[in-house]
């Protein structure tokens, strides 16, 4: 443990990566998401309920985003 506690108090390396990682699964989901608002948007009759419970999450998750790249 003293080994991992040196690194990120020596550049943050481990901490750095580990944001990396997160922020890349974030706009990965953020993606997905788009591609499910796109799908229902294409639906004879969109359930406008869906559409706010998804886009509700990507601002979340955008707001995350923004969070840890800063």
């Amino acid at each position: 443990m003293p080994d991992i506690d040196r690194w990120e108090n020596e550049g943050g390396m481990v901490h750095r990566s580990k944001t990396n990682v997160r922020l890349k699964s974030l706009q990965r989901r953020h993606s997905q998401l788009d591609t499910r608002v796109e799908a229902e948007l294409k639906r004879p009759n969109p359930c406008s309920l869906e559409l706010q419970r998804l886009k509700r999450e990507k601002l979340y998750l955008k707001d995350e985003m923004t969070q840890l790249a800063a």
